[in-house]
């Protein structure tokens, strides 16, 4: 068995490997190969009668892992269970609720007997409605959210904001049984879409207050988590948590294999974890994670939080681009077409979900600096991803041969790029070749028909 500090060491040696080689980009694409090799339907989400209830009609959930809802006259909705073996945790990852499928939401909320809902993106984003704004955000005189056609009503009890996110806790009625129970709603307000907080120390503040509310012990029914699609920031926290479950045991730290993890999470729910970004933001939260006492019960033992976080930052203080982490050009995220209930943003007047929003908030993250490396001496690997019994040299094997697929992808994008380097230019020589020939010809034939005209009149004349 390796030793804590050589698990440590090792993740951040594959860190630094990727990152020294500008291939993440690489890298998030081998997930994506891996990811196209799971088969499964998602039959029931093509419906007629459920097509309205999904917020993008690509992405849908896959049938054997979807919730099904018990009561009411609807069983449908755009969720799945997501869940690792060897692994006491289990999350529904689920869209942005819109607003006929809201009363849907809160009926899963209540069927699943969940004790919190995580929401990792804002109400409005870019100036596009990305969820409906679906729990009270204040306390007011009959300030009640009631939905008749599933029998259940939530209202607001309290709230603290935090800066980079808001904790409110809703009380959730059954109108039926006259049964209440509260429910935490943990919402981070810096998370941009398709990007990534601007250092992993407030997330890892954030995973750390769910934890302490019992929200994620086994013996309550599994969080809800949501974003705008449910796939990617979710994806990315989903991805975060397991990881540090699975590396922190009684026995030691595991090394974990982070993108076989991410492959086999995606077994459950599509497209988790939608850039490369997002990818490398897991790395870095990880390694945070096992270098801080990112736990500690004592505020004063926490790491510091980046001051610059709870303030609205200026665009060109956060741009970023995915060139600075790599050379190659990085692939598109799932193509999303746009909310099937578009609304007026200015019903939309949501305080928290527009804390520190601006113009750039799906590229102004800049990725957070990695921990500094430690010197320590690297034995045998370990990956325990599979089984705590699997033998060492089977699993230097299989990140060996991990590695080989990942440098003959490499390859194969190199060669494919240069073909279609190659192609463009044959069309440009084609191109400079076409249009003086066609000039030409248009010439010709004018010419001709002129000397033909005239030859015409001239024999009508005679």
């Amino acid at each position: 068995m390796q030793t804590d500090q050589q698990v440590k060491k090792r993740l951040r040696d594959e860190f630094n490997d990727i990152e020294s080689k500008n291939m993440w980009n690489i890298t998030f694409r081998f997930v994506e190969v891996e990811s196209s090799k799971i088969k499964k339907t998602s039959d029931e989400a093509k419906k007629p009668q459920n097509k309205a209830l999904n917020r993008y009609q690509d992405v849908s959930p896959y049938d054997d892992t979807r919730i099904i809802l018990k009561r009411g006259n609807v069983s449908y909705i755009n969720a799945n269970l997501v869940q690792v073996c060897n692994c006491e945790r289990r999350y529904i990852l689920t869209q942005g609720p819109l607003e006929n499928s809201t009363s849907h939401f809160w009926l899963m909320v209540w069927e699943q007997s969940t004790k919190a809902i995580v929401m990792l993106n804002k109400v409005i984003e870019k100036k596009k409605l990305k969820c409906h704004q679906y729990w009270p955000k204040k306390k007011k005189d009959n300030d009640k959210f009631v939905w008749n056609d599933v029998g259940l009503s939530v209202e607001f009890v309290s709230k603290i904001n935090h800066g980079f996110y808001a904790l409110s806790v809703l009380k959730l009625n059954d109108l039926d049984s006259g049964e209440s129970r509260e429910i935490y709603h943990f919402h981070y307000t810096d998370w941009p879409d398709f990007g990534v907080p601007k250092t992993p120390t407030p997330f890892l503040r954030f995973l750390r207050d769910i934890r302490r509310s019992g929200s994620l012990d086994p013996s309550q029914g599994p969080i809800v988590v949501h974003c705008s699609a449910g796939i990617g920031r979710s994806g990315t926290f989903c991805l975060i948590d397991t990881c540090l479950i699975k590396m922190n045991t009684s026995e030691g730290l595991n090394y974990v294999h982070i993108r076989t993890l991410l492959a086999e999470m995606r077994q459950c729910r599509l497209g988790l974890v939608q850039a490369p970004e997002q990818l490398r933001f897991v790395y870095q939260s990880v390694i945070e994670a096992l270098d801080t006492d990112w736990e500690a019960n004592n505020e004063d033992n926490l790491p510091s939080l980046d001051g610059s976080l709870l303030n609205n930052i200026s665009e060109s203080d956060c741009e970023s681009s995915d060139s600075e982490l790599s050379s190659e050009s990085p692939p598109l995220p799932p193509p999303r077409m746009e909310s099937l209930r578009q609304q007026d943003e200015d019903d939309y007047d949501d305080e928290e979900s527009l804390v520190s929003e601006s113009d750039s908030d799906e590229n102004e993250s800049t990725p957070p600096p990695l921990p500094p490396p430690r010197d320590l001496e690297l034995s045998k690997p370990n990956d325990c991803i599979e089984t705590t019994n699997t033998k060492d040299e089977r699993n230097k094997n299989k990140v060996e041969g991990e590695a080989e697929k990942t440098k003959i992808m490499a390859d194969k994008l190199k060669i494919m790029k240069r073909k279609q380097k190659e192609q463009e230019k044959w069309e440009q020589i084609k191109r400079s070749w076409f249009y003086p020939l066609r000039n030409l010809g248009i010439g010709v034939l004018a010419l001709s028909g002129g000397v033909m005209i005239v030859a015409y009149l001239m024999n009508y004349k005679k």
